[in-house]
């Protein structure tokens, strides 16, 4: 008999972005391994949208909410409090739980259900720098706030349950915030590295790519390619990404930046694009610029290294610290002005064929599908 493992997601999946993308890796990694999978998320989902994204996927039972309820969720501690029902009746049905970014559910746990056979996999930063550059600038947002505000609690994980983190970054913040140690295996997000483009003729264009999301600093990354390319006007930037409530209005206010700094004829913007389209514009760019601080390492770089990038990141964060070894397989900044000259320093060493993308290439192969699948079927041996 097959095993049956539940999956616990209170983000949308259906939508764009790295936290959707490495759930349904996770639901194809315990597939491929012989497990079927049972899914508590309080959304009603667009499945033609996630094959349209990710591909096909197979769940056996999804427990949700939605309506009204569903709205609640947007913040997750209040949405883990309002799904304590349907949380309860997947656990009764399933043999483990593997339960995205943690919080709450595990006060639930049924009685006779056993504690080691649920997992945390925590894939989100505890306390992003990011978060405090968050703008709440439309209905939408102002509301979520408003919720966060009245349902926030600090996380109060007990030290016997299990909470892999996705990486070292992670992992510290998991001692330093939580004030517990974490499984010492880090379950690293899986990329599809075997599918992207690493030796396609180079276009002069630099890519910034993740959520449209003033989260992503994606101003800084604009003012590093508006003064980066003064030597090499002939550079085009292209922002690529999954949209979120607040995109249309940050959208506007990245037009009225570029269009300050000279470059608007140089920037197009292009909002939840499919795979394809990730794949083919960064088989012909240069560059990634990702100005994100604080945060894990993310999926964009190593899509990019594996398509032949060179990569250009905050020093403040885990893909530079860890994915890039500390300048090691890229370039690092501690702010616009740095970013600027460091992308100016690799635009002429590309010109003058100085720098080349093969140890980069080589090095984003650490994160394939292969590696994933094995830390899986190893954790679940764990339970």
């Amino acid at each position: 008999m097959k095993k049956k493992v539940g999956i616990v997601v209170l983000f949308r999946l259906d939508s764009g972005g790295g936290a959707p993308k490495v759930t349904i890796d996770l639901i194809n990694a315990l597939n491929h391994l012989g497990m079927e999978v049972f899914l508590l998320n309080p959304f009603n989902m667009d499945y033609k949208k996630i094959e349209e994204f990710y591909g096909s996927v197979k769940i056996e039972k999804v427990y949700s909410i939605g309506g009204i309820k569903s709205f609640f969720c947007r913040e997750e501690y209040l949405g883990r409090k309002l799904m304590k029902k349907e949380f309860q009746k997947m656990a009764k049905e399933v043999d483990f739980i593997i339960d995205i970014d943690g919080g709450v559910f595990h006060n639930y746990l049924p009685k006779g259900f056993n504690k080691s056979n649920y997992v945390i996999w925590r894939i989100s930063c505890i306390n992003p720098e990011t978060s405090k550059l968050q703008n709440y600038v439309n209905s939408k947002m102002i509301i979520k706030k408003i919720i966060r505000s009245f349902s926030f609690k600090k996380q109060d994980i007990p030290t016997d349950i299990k909470v892999y983190p996705v990486d070292k970054w992670t992992e510290k913040e998991i001692i330093e915030n939580w004030k517990m140690v974490p499984q010492e295996t880090c379950l690293y997000q899986e990329v599809k590295t075997d599918k992207f483009i690493s030796d396609k003729k180079k276009e002069n264009l630099v890519v910034i790519l993740g959520r449209i999301a003033p989260n992503k600093s994606l101003d800084d990354s604009i003012k590093i390619f508006a003064h980066g390319t003064g030597e090499s006007p002939d550079y085009k930037l292209i922002i690529i990404g999954g949209a979120t409530p607040d995109s249309d209005s940050y959208i506007l206010k990245l037009s009225n930046l570029a269009k300050e700094l000279g470059i608007s004829e140089r920037v197009k913007i292009i909002e939840n694009p499919s795979f394809v389209q990730i794949r083919d514009i960064l088989s012909k760019s240069n560059v990634l610029i990702d100005s994100q601080i604080g945060t894990s390492i993310n999926i964009p770089p190593i899509e990019a290294m594996a398509s032949g990038c060179i990569i250009l990141m905050r020093k403040n964060s885990g893909t530079y610290t860890e994915l890039l070894e500390n300048g090691k397989y890229g370039y690092g900044f501690e702010n616009a002005e740095e970013g600027a000259e460091r992308l100016k320093e690799i635009l002429r060493g590309l010109k003058e064929k100085k720098i080349n993308n093969k140890e980069s290439i080589k090095r984003s192969m650490d994160f394939s599908e292969e590696r994933f699948n094995r830390t899986v079927e190893k954790i679940l041996n764990e339970m």
